[in-house]
């Protein structure tokens, strides 16, 4: 168990009242949380499972003897090349062949993986994955359910969690596909300032200090945060930010929604050479990698969400959801009457190559330090670059991201020739520069160029809960969200084009 002692919180007038010992957790279940059932079917399949060698005549999948495949192998690189990801990039590296059988002795027999299962995942999966968590957040009382990716577990924890009507707190510039999502089912979305360094954690103790309910409805009870190389700012959290938005989240009762498929890709990492020759790489890689919320989870707050999208193969779609023993019980049951369990093809790659026949955790974690010196030669090309053929325009700046795929572009407007500051907002916290126009001619003159870069537009979020807003955040969309994760062609022809007709705009 990993303990963080308590902080002293931003703002230390809040109402103690307010302030809670004992989380009930209960509370947060949105009303079709707590009006779904068990399924009955599943529940019997799951007590079915205890004893071996139980003669089950209730089951409605086909006997394995007629699947019409008995063995799977999925050639892998050698993890005992010195740099894998190199290796297997030039074609230079031995590889290995990981195989799943049916019928003889494997990680994950196909019989298992083929047949129906628990909404929550095959137990040896999510063996394997607690014991990654283990080494690598030590989370307190914890349990892993497996999901279809990030996007499948977020919009499920939006209906675990939220009913028409209530707000749930977000980064001011997010993820607009899963914040989308929410919509539907009635949740407003309040934004949270950011600057740099991320989510400001006293601009949200602000927000829920100066709540009123009478006007705006439930105080806010979930945060939806992305930590590391946040998307699409490519910030990350600093240490000292995390706990105090943990301690903000302990004073108000607040449920953290941990979106990190980021975290495993960090750089400029200072890893232990004599760490990873006495201990392996994943002790090495654990000293090294930002704090988890989940690491510093005393109360069982946090749903943490995890994903193989970017560090294996985004197609996938595999993920898991590490929560308290409560949450993950309701977050199960959804799944068991709705998407079900995730696909036994992925759940079978992952058993053998986490698995003693394959890299296992420590070869594993091995690929990802190598993985991680890839995306960082990348993200340096991209900046040398980007100093190269943009910056010295003049017209536009980025900060070097920490982590993940994304570099946050900032338009420098104000030297535009046609850049104004004088509009009257319609709306309280409304624009008062044309900013977005000019953004959206840009966006399109880069477009009829050939090249595309995400406008910070897609991804703002506008408050509509009726709190008084002073953040304008349309005259702060001046930004871009570029990837450096392509190929080293992409990123010097992209931001040589990029440079030369953000010459030609700002010279119209």
């Amino acid at each position: 168990m990993v303990f963080i002692p308590s902080i002293t919180s931003a703002t230390s007038t809040v109402d103690t009242g307010l302030k809670r010992s004992h989380v009930d957790f209960s509370r947060h279940l949105s009303i079709e949380a707590r009006a779904r059932l068990p399924n009955p079917i599943k529940s019997i399949w799951k007590v079915a499972q205890v004893k071996p060698g139980t003669i089950n005549m209730g089951n409605g999948d086909p006997h394995h003897t007629l699947y019409p495949i008995c063995e799977m192998n999925f050639v892998v690189p050698s993890i005992n090349e010195d740099d894998p990801v190199q290796s297997w990039r030039s074609g230079t590296g031995e590889q290995d062949v990981i195989a799943s059988f049916k019928d003889d002795p494997c990680a994950l027999s196909l019989r298992t993986a083929f047949a129906y299962g628990a909404g929550a995942g095959l137990k040896q999966v999510r063996d394997v994955l607690a014991d990654l968590n283990d080494r690598i957040h030590s989370p307190p009382n914890h349990t892993v359910s497996l999901s279809l990716g990030n996007a499948d577990a977020l919009t499920k924890c939006f209906r675990l969690l939220g009913d028409p009507g209530d707000s749930f707190l977000c980064e001011e510039f997010t993820f607009s596909a899963m914040t989308n999502a929410a919509l539907p089912l009635g949740i407003k979305w309040v934004p949270i300032r950011m600057d740099k360094g991320g989510l400001i954690p006293s601009d949200l103790e602000r927000t829920l200090f100066n709540w009123n309910e009478a006007t705006q409805g439930k105080r806010p009870r979930v945060l939806y945060t992305i930590p590391c190389s946040q998307n699409p700012t490519g910030s990350t959290l600093s240490l000292e930010r995390r706990q105090e938005i943990y301690q903000i989240a302990h004073d108000w009762d607040i449920i953290i929604l941990e979106d990190d498929p980021y975290f495993f890709l960090q750089y400029d990492l200072d890893v232990s050479q004599s760490t990873i020759q006495q201990h392996g790489y994943t002790r090495a890689m654990a000293e090294v990698l930002p704090r988890s919320f989940l690491s510093m989870d005393y109360d069982g707050r946090v749903m943490r969400l995890d994903s193989f999208s970017k560090i294996v193969a985004p197609g996938m779609r595999l993920g898991w959801v590490t929560s308290n023993n409560f949450l993950a019980e309701k977050l199960d049951m959804l799944t068991d009457s709705s998407s079900q369990h995730p696909h036994g093809m992925g759940q079978a790659f992952i058993a053998e190559l986490l698995g003693s026949g394959g890299w296992g955790v420590d070869g594993f974690m091995k690929w990802i330090s190598s993985l991680c010196n890839e995306y960082q030669r990348r993200r340096d090309l991209f900046m040398d670059v980007f100093r190269q053929k943009v910056a010295t325009t003049g017209f536009a700046t980025a900060e070097v991201p920490q982590s993940g795929m994304f570099v946050w572009i900032k338009i420098n407007l104000e030297h535009h020739a046609r850049f104004s500051t004088s509009l009257t907002p319609t709306v309280p916290g409304g624009s008062t520069t044309n900013t977005a126009e000019l953004m959206d001619e840009l966006f399109r003159k880069l477009l009829d160029s050939g090249l595309v870069l995400m406008p910070a537009s897609t991804f703002a979020i506008v408050d509509r809960t009726g709190r008084t807003s002073v953040s304008h955040i349309g005259d702060r969309v001046n930004f871009f969200r570029a990837t450096f994760v392509g190929t080293d062609e992409t990123i010097r022809d992209g931001l040589a084009l990029f440079g030369r007709t953000i010459q030609e705009f700002f010279s119209f």
